[in-house]
């Protein structure tokens, strides 16, 4: 008996760790391969505007055919990086994410009062940026990488051309000095 509650603690210690490590390591895996697969389209910090999505579309998991989205693989190893959204009407959010796919920021228009969305990302553990830029929020990350995700509601075929000249004036770009 001694044995058989020897064995099933040895297999439950080894279920937990394995349980431990896979829990782990997925988030880290997930957006690695996002984050590696969208940089293979732009460099760092600097906007992605993928297609509308379709039903065949999977760049990003299930993405929806109603929303158009816009990209950035933010590295803050050199410095602070400046994002600037203008906005659209009906909805545009803006999202960032850590490398373990934690939302750790999100403000759409309605939060904006109406003003483009200008956010400075800062690197973990700096709390303020001597010279921020007038207007803009400071948003200190949890890791040196991540990701911007802006998504805007398109209305319909016709409306999307409009939309998407307004989305290319978006920029993600390390702030010099």
């Amino acid at each position: 008996m001694k044995r058989a509650l020897s064995f099933i603690a040895g297999v439950a210690i080894i279920a937990a760790v394995v349980h431990v490590a896979f829990v782990w390591a997925l988030p880290r895996v997930i957006m690695s391969k996002a984050m590696s697969v969208i940089a293979g389209r732009a460099e760092a910090n600097s906007f992605v505007e993928p297609k509308l999505a379709t039903a065949n579309a999977r760049g990003v998991v299930r993405p929806s055919p109603d929303l158009a989205y816009s990209i950035c693989v933010l590295d803050l190893s050199k410095g602070p990086v400046r994002v600037q959204v203008p906005l659209t009407a009906p909805y545009t959010s803006v999202a960032l994410y850590s490398p373990t796919t934690d939302n750790y920021f999100v403000r759409n228009d309605r939060q904006a009062d109406g003003k483009p969305l200008d956010l400075v990302v800062l690197p973990k553990g700096t709390t303020a940026l001597a010279g921020l830029p007038a207007g803009a929020t400071a948003i200190e990350a949890p890791a040196d990488k991540g990701l911007v995700l802006v998504r805007r509601v398109v209305e319909s075929k016709e409306a999307f051309p409009a939309l998407d000249e307004v989305r290319k004036q978006a920029t993600c770009a390390p702030i010099k000095g």
